[in-house]
């Protein structure tokens, strides 16, 4: 009886009964929560322990300041002499500031860019040769790896952003609407309807995920199309939906080379001309094949690819409670960096919103099995092979973005392992069968995926320096207003600008600082085995009531930003106690080494707070749609307009009358949607009756399945004002970054959802 109790009492606090079995104590191997006072002891014990140390040695840095440093500051070269008054001095950043006023009057189009990109490499340049010529510490060994450390890291740096402004400057974006807007003619005139097979792979994503992808996927506006559902996990239940929608099904035996192996297996099982792929997350517009198939009449398009856009905000807009003011993540790049990809003839088929031909895949020998994905792959094999991919910068399909900080990490880690194995692969030929300027775009793709390791270094670096004592470039204020201002200005504000506000500068870093560490981590494995297993999919529809901190991938950052309080404070608190004696020499440049501190800890912080998972308590999500309705309520009508939507209820502003009174809870009724025509079964859950109206929460019950499919396309299947990508200016989203910081909702509170 005793050791009955015992079992079942292990199996609440999740202890394995094999361990029981085998005499083990539970005890012994139960998991233990440090508590927070013993992390605040442990901290503060680091502290007093590093602390002592410089006291002993009775000076701020571990290298005494004149062995690792220069103690006559030197003076420029002649060909890099500042100019003697103030203003000359400022003179260079003040004008960047008016050419960048002038540039929120222009708008954001190839021949502007090519002006303002033209301005910032130049100031690039002009920073590396000062960089590169009299900012050098070469006193000491030390302080020469230091220096060039840095400096090769500003080089890769400045490099891959050159690169970047060469290749996104020219874009397509207006010549492929017009060609789509021509095209379409011939599709709506019924001159141009070649059959399409639409394919809906699906790997364990919820029933209801998959339901409304496929719902959409019918009710795209073509006739000569088939929806199939590619079912990876053989579900019984997916099936009979699948007949019930009327789709076809398609399944195999086993998960080989997973979701290339999914699209693989269906090829020889279908006979459509085209192909289109929606995830089994991505519902398209009804308007989705009237705009891409007409590409298809030249027979130069192999495959046409559109951007992805989400209908929830990604982890860190939604985590920060800034999910109504910042674009998603990705809108960078499918907005701005694809559409000059398209000008190279170098567009990545991103996994899904996309056709291709089938001739023409078959011809490549179907979708690419080498590597973890295969999207991008595969239109590489179209591109060595003489193929063109178009690239159609329009919304016309929402997508479920990640919802938590570990399955973003989870995603980005996979696209990262998969697009490094692309260089390890001997039959993607690349380098011999790709004209110079695809060719640029790959080389651009190898400095990104790198990109944590630049970071990496841009973050230990003034930690290093204020530890040890040595300078990692020697300068003064002057010389940075002169020199590195310029550039730095010019280049926060053009790269928001000329992606037309997709993305600022210091977001980015945002962005890079948080998935650094874990991109280092996975950047060294696959170095060393670069085809070792990667995840097969995102997890999708995630709903959870827990706030999750996420410290085991946060924690290097934490570690970071503790460093950087102590050695602020060692450093500088030293010096305004009284602590260490002021050298004016040593203090020469350490004005540049506490605004960078101050700001890494800024970004990581940022970061840090960004990734604090609040809890998801909604299955499906709720869109701000209003929508004329009407409610019958025991034979009573009721007219108002809905406030928000779902698949599963909604939120009513009704119209004020004496027989609102009689409304209560758990009242049944019958909701009308006037102008779309159709009415649902609903409850009330929650009623408020207020001065001049009244409030009513619904939640759908027995909902039918034509009912279903015309919910699932007012919501998702065309383009409403909620939908349309966010543009916050510039000034607005910097301060973004900083209220952050001062507002503790992401530590202490939820948001609601």
């Amino acid at each position: 009886m005793k050791s009955t109790l015992q079992s079942d009492k292990s199996k609440k606090i999740g202890f394995p009964e094999s361990a029981l079995k085998l005499g083990v104590k539970r005890e012994s191997v139960a998991p233990q929560l440090i508590s927070p006072w013993v992390w605040g002891l442990f901290i503060l014990s680091i502290t007093i322990f590093i602390a002592s140390i410089f006291l002993s040695i009775n000076r701020p840095t571990l290298l005494p300041f004149q062995t690792v440093n220069p103690l006559v500051f030197r003076p420029l070269p002649n060909f890099l002499r500042l100019p003697l008054s103030l203003v000359d001095i400022v003179m260079p950043a003040m004008a960047i500031i008016a050419f960048c006023l002038t540039l929120i009057w222009l708008p954001a189009n190839n021949f502007t860019r090519l002006i303002a990109h033209t301005v910032v490499s130049i100031l690039a340049i002009r920073y590396l040769f000062w960089r590169a010529t009299a900012t050098l510490n070469t006193t000491h060994w030390l302080s020469v790896i230091v220096s060039i450390i840095l400096l090769m890291n500003e080089l890769l740096w400045i490099s891959t952003y050159l690169l970047y402004l060469f290749q996104t400057t020219w874009t397509t974006e207006s010549k492929r609407k017009q060609e789509a807007d021509r095209y379409e003619k011939y599709v709506i005139a019924g001159e141009y309807l070649p059959s399409v097979d639409v394919f809906v792979p699906t790997y364990k994503e919820p029933d209801y995920v998959v339901r409304r992808t496929a719902i959409g996927c019918l009710a795209m506006d073509y006739p000569n199309k088939t929806v199939y559902i590619l079912d990876d996990t053989r579900r019984p239940h997916i099936q009979k939906m699948a007949e019930e929608l009327g789709c076809k099904y398609i399944t195999r035996p086993d998960n080989k080379f997973a979701k290339a192996g999914n699209l693989n297996n269906a090829l020889p099982q279908t006979d459509g001309e085209l192909i289109t792929i929606m995830d089994a997350d991505f519902v398209p517009f009804t308007n989705f094949l009237k705009r891409t198939v007409g590409f298809f009449q030249n027979s130069k398009y192999d495959l046409v690819q559109t951007p992805q856009f989400f209908y929830n905000p990604d982890y860190h807009a939604r985590n920060l409670g800034i999910s109504d003011k910042m674009p998603n993540d990705m809108e960078h790049f499918f907005g701005h960096f694809q559409p000059g990809r398209d000008n190279g003839n170098c567009v990545i088929c991103c996994g899904t919103s996309y056709v291709v031909r089938r001739s023409s895949l078959e011809a490549v020998g179907g979708y690419y099995t080498g590597c973890c994905v295969e999207d991008y792959q595969t239109s590489i094999k179209l591109l060595t092979n003489g193929g063109c991919i178009a690239y159609l910068n329009e919304l016309l399909s929402m997508g479920e973005s990640t919802r938590t900080f570990a399955d973003f990490l989870d995603q980005r880690l996979r696209w990262l392992q998969g697009n490094v194995q692309v260089y390890f692969r001997k039959d993607l030929h690349i380098w011999t069968k790709l004209n110079w300027i695809q060719k640029s775009f790959h080389v651009s793709l190898i400095f990104f995926c790198f990109n944590p390791v630049v970071r990496l270094i841009s973050l230990i670096m003034p930690l290093l320096s204020l530890f040890l004592g040595t300078a990692p470039l020697i300068s003064s204020v002057p010389e940075y207003l002169y020199f590195a201002a310029p550039f730095a200005i010019a280049f926060i504000f053009v790269f928001g600008w000329a992606t037309g506000k997709r993305l600022s500068a210091m977001w980015n870093e945002v962005y890079e600082t948080a998935f650094c560490f874990p991109a280092i981590g996975r950047l060294s494995l696959i170095l060393r085995n670069p085809f070792a297993k990667a995840s097969n999919a995102t997890r999708k529809g995630v709903k959870t009531d827990r706030k999750n901190y996420n410290f085991s991938h946060t924690y290097p950052l934490w570690i970071m930003m503790g460093l950087t309080v102590i050695s602020i404070v060692i450093h500088y608190g030293g010096y305004l106690f009284g602590v260490w004696e002021i050298n004016q020499h040593e203090y020469v440049g350490k004005e540049f080494l506490l605004f960078w501190s101050i700001y890494n800890f800024i970004i990581m912080a940022v970061a840090v707070l960004s990734s604090i998972d609040q809890p998801e308590r909604r299955e499906v999500d709720r869109f701000p749609l209003c929508a004329f309705c009407k409610i019958t309520i025991d034979d009573k009508a009721y007219w108002g307009y809905t406030n928000d939507l779902s698949e599963e209820g909604a939120s009513l502003t009704l119209n004020k009358n004496n027989e609102l009174a009689k409304i209560h809870n758990s009242q049944d009724g019958l909701l009308e949607f006037v102008e779309h025509g159709f009415n649902v079964k609903c409850t009330v859950i929650r009623f408020a009756n207020q001065d001049r109206f009244a409030n009513v929460a619904l939640k759908f019950q027995d909902v039918a399945l034509e009912q279903h499919q015309k919910l699932i396309v007012l919501l998702y299947c065309s383009l409403e004002w909620w939908k349309e990508r966010k543009k916050p200016n510039g000034i607005d989203v910097n301060l973004e970054i900083f209220s952050a910081l001062f507002n503790s909702k992401s530590l202490l509170s939820t948001h609601k959802n």
